[in-house]
């Protein structure tokens, strides 16, 4: 009987290291797939992560772009405006300086400051010219981009509707 109770404590230990290594391999299996799902869950972060900054940067591109060409057709409608005012603005700014003169010579003191006015306006322009004036512009709506957007959204409105009627 001692070598049965012996055979069966052998028989015992053996399962329980079977056990033991079933349990063991198991466990190291779950930490691997933990790991692996672990890693799965990183790389998917960031590639959502990599296309975020994709599609951020492709919108401040685009908007770039938008504001580009809204200051470039701004800039070339000035330069054609210009050429095709160039004797306007001599004969606007000639006038203005003409009206001047004239109120002052029939107003008086009281037209002075008015007639100065006038006087001064139709120098700068005729000094800067239309050029003078488009880059005054353009520096207006690098200053103020938003509020010139808008104001050009609303001109556009408005020309549409005017040329529907």
């Amino acid at each position: 009987m001692a070598n049965s109770s012996t055979g069966f404590g052998k028989d015992i230990k053996n399962a329980g290291e079977s056990f033991a290594h079933e349990a063991k391999d198991k466990a190291n299996e779950a930490k691997d797939k933990a790991a692996n799902f672990g890693q799965e869950v990183k790389d998917k972060a960031s590639s959502a992560l990599d296309k975020a900054k994709d599609m951020g940067t492709s919108v401040m591109e685009k908007a770039s772009d938008v504001a580009s060409n809204v200051a470039s057709g701004t800039r070339k409608l000035a330069e054609n405006i210009g050429e095709r005012a160039g004797d306007a603005v001599h004969a606007v700014s000639s006038g203005m300086r003409s009206v001047g003169e004239t109120i002052r010579d029939r107003v008086g003191s009281a037209g002075s400051r008015v007639a100065d006015t006038f006087e001064s306006t139709g120098k700068y322009i005729e000094q800067r010219g239309l050029s003078g004036l488009g880059e005054d512009f353009t520096g207006m709506v690098r200053r103020n981009p938003i509020p010139s957007l808008l104001c050009a959204a609303a001109i556009g409105f408005l020309l549409a509707r005017a040329s529907r009627s």
